[in-house]
């Protein structure tokens, strides 16, 4: 189900709360995708806190206007809804449950939104000791990357109960042009993970087919054009190899590391679910040798170069 563009949030929830009530945004976690995320949400005008380990991410928030928090805890004292944006799920769980986190300064009537891609069940896990906080979560994984998350133009897929989702719509609308109820909590997690499934096996099966045109000694190029005209044309084989991994340029549009992160996240539910993940492993594969070259911060094409032998980090 898409959530419509009319919002029916204006509602009172079951804790009396209305969606205009929600004006305190907390936001933790201000990397690549995070920063301009929280700038849409302050832009929208929004009275926003925000917390980062690195105390340099917090200063160009802070100086147009944000609250620098000290701490999760800090963030979620502060906040009506409050926003996760993090790189491995361990590190939700920390700033979520750890010692000076958000279970320990959220307000009851609170939303707790995961925008992390972290999978399912740590957002379960979480969802269920803030329940006793008087809080609600739901979790919003995000689609496309940086540049879409400049325009507030991302996709976000968001899993839970669709009273929460619709209180925290007009803030979700902040950053994202569409918003997709994919059902209950955890599933925006799994929506988001079956996507990048397909998004890293698409890099991995053009790695696969550059090395094997490479090998044969046939010409690079014309495989390029060919495929660019073909059924084997895709986002990534314009995006990432034309685009990007062609002209030298690996600066990450997206983390070669958090790539691997995700088919990690895949393995495990897939071997969880007893789903098939065949492809997935093969995938799973190439990243895990890019890394092994020393390609964990580079952008996510560089499994593309795995195979070349002259390639150095």
């Amino acid at each position: 189900m898409t959530v419509p563009e009319e919002s029916t949030a204006t509602q009172p929830d079951a804790q009396g709360t209305r969606v205009e009530d929600v004006r305190r945004i907390g936001f933790i976690g201000l990397g690549t995708m995070g920063r301009p995320m929280a700038g849409q949400i302050l832009a929208a005008g929004y009275e926003l806190t925000v917390y980062d380990v690195a105390p340099t991410a917090v200063a160009d928030l802070r100086d147009a206007g944000a609250r620098a928090a000290a701490s999760p805890r800090e963030v979620a004292a502060a906040s009506d809804v409050v926003i996760c944006m993090l790189t491995h799920p361990d590190v939700v769980r920390e700033v979520l449950l750890g010692a000076d986190g958000v279970a320990h300064g959220v307000r009851p009537g609170a939303i707790v939104i995961d925008m992390s891609t972290s999978g399912p069940d740590v957002v379960r896990e979480c969802a269920e000791a803030l329940a006793d906080r008087g809080a609600r979560v739901i979790d919003a994984p995000v689609g496309k990357g940086p540049w879409a998350a400049e325009k507030g133009d991302l996709t976000i897929l968001a899993g839970g109960e669709a009273d929460v989702i619709g209180r925290a719509e007009a803030v979700l609308r902040c950053v994202g042009s569409e918003i997709h109820h994919c059902g209950p909590l955890g599933s925006g997690q799994v929506i988001k993970l079956a996507n990048n499934l397909v998004s890293c096996a698409n890099i991995a099966i053009l790695a696969e087919a550059y090395a094997l045109t490479r090998r044969a000694g046939a010409d690079t190029d014309v495989l390029v054009k060919v495929m660019s005209h073909t059924s084997a044309d895709s986002w990534q084989l314009r995006n990432t190899l034309i685009a990007k991994v062609l002209k030298g340029d690996l600066s990450p549009m997206f983390k070669l590391g958090l790539a691997t992160k995700d088919m990690r996240l895949l393995e495990d539910l897939a071997g969880r679910l007893s789903a098939p993940f065949g492809c997935g492993r093969s995938a799973l594969d190439w990243y895990e040798r890019a890394e092994e070259k020393g390609m964990t911060d580079q952008d996510w094409g560089a499994v593309i170069l795995v195979d070349e032998p002259n390639w150095q980090a």
